[in-house]
């Protein structure tokens, strides 16, 4: 059974960069723009090893993740200066190749299965 932990956060998904070396450049870049954000908890990235199953085609290259500990919390980042510069530099160097959702965060351990 899932449990809510009371976390909030904005999920990042990148598409298939043409250039991975001016991607990783600039990601670097966002990350330490995005590390600014006032309210932030934890940050998770994870590099996409297969997709198995994507009906448009897209094909993703990497997830980020800055977790936060409210909603509130979230949207103080987005609106904070902040969060509107790294938004703006985000945008800029993916070209739009990229989406962002906010989710409630639930977790379950193996002792929360159902056997």
């Amino acid at each position: 059974m899932l449990c809510a932990v009371g976390m909030y956060k904005l999920v990042i998904l990148f598409e298939h960069s043409l250039d991975e070396q001016e991607f990783q450049e600039n990601w670097q870049k966002f990350m330490g723009l995005a590390e600014r954000l006032p309210r932030l908890k934890r940050e998770v990235v994870s590099s996409v090893q297969q997709i198995i199953s994507a009906p448009d085609g897209r094909q993703f290259d990497r997830i980020h993740e800055l977790i936060f500990d409210s909603r509130d919390a979230l949207e103080v980042a987005l609106q904070s200066p902040a969060g509107q510069l790294a938004g703006h530099f985000l945008q800029s160097f993916t070209l739009g190749r990229v989406v962002l959702l906010t989710a409630e965060h639930m977790e379950a351990t193996e002792k929360d299965f159902k056997k």
